[in-house]
């Protein structure tokens, strides 16, 4: 923000909003488990996703009714561990009747990374008033590594001298979850994070930290009232009536846009959880927005050079079944306009911007060797990480049918039908053309998506 009318300008908001609401302080404990998520994987063999312990602390202020800032102290440790690269193997040899067939199985190495962490948040928080209330967060968290074990292979990592992992660590942090009241101060929460680290913590590799977060906890409100405030009872009263918020889930088909080998690739399905904020506009119109998680992608069934790519234009060839997975987290900013006087039936359309979570290839290839003597068939178990092929956001635009039918009282339950295009290509292009060549880097991926949703329509709060 580099001009300073505009910083004027957002901090006379800021200002104006904490004088006409009561400012409030929370503070909470919370406890659960992390899911390991590491990131920058060299391709081969497969990080397993194992459970670790997290508890924490944390303490909030809100500037007026929805905005705030939030810290405090996360101990948590991240257990991380790999798996080579599985090869079964079978041989056909000749024998005196006919041929001897026989598989012969290469055992399997597991290595072991764990890390225990204190980190410190530093979060923006969105607050959305409703019977039960959703809390949105985001923004930075620094690490301090406590304590740290390496099996063997990662602790010298190609050489006889073992390396030096990074102390500290410093990364981005997304955060949902929903509280609900047991008192007047107390409230129950559900939290689910997802946390990646920015740095390379292992000497000689591109491995970052990462890990997702399901915590329960209870939080406990300061209620500070501002004496200029004007009636602000009244006021959330009356703009909470006008926001609901809908839970919804589904399933995505997603596949790859592209425009040259488009028979080579086919569909992949992936999961849709999110959660979105309605904001009337009148008659019948609203505004949307809120985050989802999508895993987009596609499959390749074909022989190829590339796991992920089809290439068919040298040797070693294999036969290749394989999904490419990014996960990613979507804002969308939608227009909600009725079709008919029902007020039942909506279309939404609008832009969206995606946020790269994560990107990986799953599957499985195999390879034919033939000589006078033998024949044999490699198969190869694939779970290759690709964040550094694919770019780090997407944009793109939203066309969605909608049926929200009343349940009972003020809930409702929406059916909903969208597709999802996105207008970049997400390949990153340059990274590859560095470490492969230009023929690979000459490629396209573009997201196409059509979600099968069911949300559940939570109303207002009176308060």
């Amino acid at each position: 923000m580099k001009n300073p009318k505009t910083r004027v300008f957002l901090f006379l908001i800021l200002f104006c909003s904490s004088v006409s609401y009561s400012q409030k302080i929370t503070t909470g404990i919370y406890s659960g488990v992390n899911f390991s998520d590491i990131h920058g994987q060299d391709f081969g063999g497969k990080w397993q996703s194992k459970p670790g312990p997290v508890q924490g602390f944390y303490l909030g202020w809100l500037f007026n009714s929805s905005i705030g800032i939030q810290t405090g102290m996360n101990f948590s440790t991240v257990y991380y561990e790999h798996k080579t690269t599985y090869y079964p193997i079978t041989y056909l040899t000749p024998s005196i009747y006919d041929y001897d067939v026989f598989p012969v199985y290469y055992n399997q190495a597991v290595d072991k990374m764990d890390f225990s962490f204190l980190r410190v948040p530093l979060l923006l928080t969105l607050s959305i008033p409703s019977i039960i209330q959703f809390n949105m967060k985001a923004g930075l968290i620094f690490s301090f590594v406590q304590d740290h074990s390496l099996s063997n292979y990662y602790y010298y990592y190609y050489s006889s001298q073992p390396v030096n992992t990074k102390k500290n660590d410093f990364g981005y942090m997304f955060s949902s979850g929903i509280s609900y009241p047991l008192s007047d101060k107390f409230n129950a929460t559900f939290n689910v994070s997802y946390l990646t680290g920015r740095k390379h913590f292992l000497e000689n590799a591109n491995l970052r930290h990462g890990s997702s977060e399901y915590t329960l906890g209870i939080d406990y409100e300061f209620l500070k009232k501002n004496k200029t405030a004007i009636n602000p009872k009244f006021t959330s009263d009356s703009a909470s009536k006008k926001v609901t918020v809908t839970y919804w889930g589904g399933v995505d088909i997603s596949w790859n846009g592209l425009d040259a080998d488009r028979g080579k690739y086919s569909s992949g399905t992936g999961p849709s959880l999110g959660f979105s904020v309605n904001f009337p506009l009148g008659s019948g119109f609203s505004f949307i927005s809120g985050v989802s998680f999508e895993r987009k992608g596609y499959s390749m069934k074909d022989s190829s050079t590339l796991f992920y790519k089809y290439m068919n234009n040298s040797t070693p060839m294999y036969y290749v079944d394989t999904k490419v997975q990014t996960d990613y987290a979507v804002i969308p900013f939608l227009i909600s306009f009725p079709i008919g006087k029902s007020q039942m039936v909506f279309f939404n359309t609008g832009p969206w911007l995606g946020l790269k979570l994560n990107a990986r290839n799953v599957g499985v290839a195999y390879n034919e060797i033939h000589s006078e003597s033998s024949y044999t068939v490699n198969k190869t178990v694939i779970y290759d990480d690709l964040e550094r092929y694919i770019k780090d956001n997407d944009i793109g635009w939203i066309f969605s049918t909608r049926v929200s039918l009343p349940l009972f009282n003020r809930y409702k339950v929406d059916l909903a039908l969208q597709y999802s295009t996105g207008f970049n290509n997400v390949y990153n292009k340059t990274i590859v053309a560095e470490e492969q060549n230009s023929t690979v880097a000459d490629y396209v991926i573009r997201n196409r998506t059509i979600s099968f949703i069911v949300g559940f329509t939570i109303p207002a709060s009176k308060h």
